[in-house]
């Protein structure tokens, strides 16, 4: 599903080392990728979801796949439908245009122009999923930090994506929410074939629920399991 060999990607005016990368993994599920402020996590989250090169310029060598597609082949619209990232600051993620919860999750399907039946269907189980459905009448401008998060989380599973990328989107939550959320996302990666990528600073308590993991550090993976 991603694959990355000897790619080495470097920001425009860079300050520090390029990151470089070895990273394979192709079954669905849900994987880990650890590492301290600053050591490149949401960069690497970023070339993942296909940011590279409209949203992140710079120079890449080496060669990398996501979902079978090169690197930089497609649009940020264009992986769209296949791949979704989740990032720490929620506010930032919401549209902006919508008056409730529902509509919320709403839009990303909306926008592939999909049946009304087939929406509401997205709809209903990405918030029984994130357990948003008594926020489901809610303004985004009413929520909490932590009901926010979730409904990001549930705007991102109504795409149904092959790729699915949270990158410290637990960072709001409780610890009880953070396991419930973390069990059925795992469930869900499974049913559907998809593979979920976290990325966290500590390996508490995301290690147990991840088939794999990899430490990032000084802009390279070392596998921890």
């Amino acid at each position: 599903m991603v694959t990355f060999e000897q790619l080495r990607y470097r920001p425009l005016q860079a300050t520090r080392a390029p990151v470089y990368l070895d990273f394979h993994h192709a079954e669905p599920g849900m994987v880990a990728i650890f590492g301290d402020n600053g050591s490149g996590k949401s960069t690497l989250a970023q070339l993942m979801a296909g940011w590279y090169p409209d949203y992140l310029p710079g120079a890449i060598e080496g060669q990398g796949t996501l979902l079978g597609i090169p690197v930089g082949e497609l649009s940020l619209v264009e992986r769209a439908p296949t791949i979704q990232l989740v990032q720490q600051s929620p506010y930032l993620q919401l549209s902006g245009c919508t008056f409730s919860v529902e509509e919320e999750v709403a839009f990303g399907p909306e926008n592939l122009c999909l049946e009304d039946a087939e929406i509401l269907q997205r709809i209903d189980a990405a918030l029984s999923l994130t357990a948003c459905q008594p926020l489901r009448h809610r303004h985004p401008a009413t929520l909490s930090g932590g009901e926010t998060q979730r409904v990001v989380i549930a705007s991102a599973l109504a795409m149904q994506p092959k790729l699915l990328l949270l990158d410290e989107a637990f960072s709001r939550l409780t610890a009880a929410a953070t396991a419930m959320l973390l069990e059925r996302l795992q469930r869900w990666a499974q049913e559907q074939q998809s593979l979920i990528v976290l990325f966290e600073r500590h390996q508490s308590p995301f290690l147990t629920w991840c088939q794999r993991a990899w430490q990032l550090d000084d802009g390279g993976l070392t596998p921890l399991c």
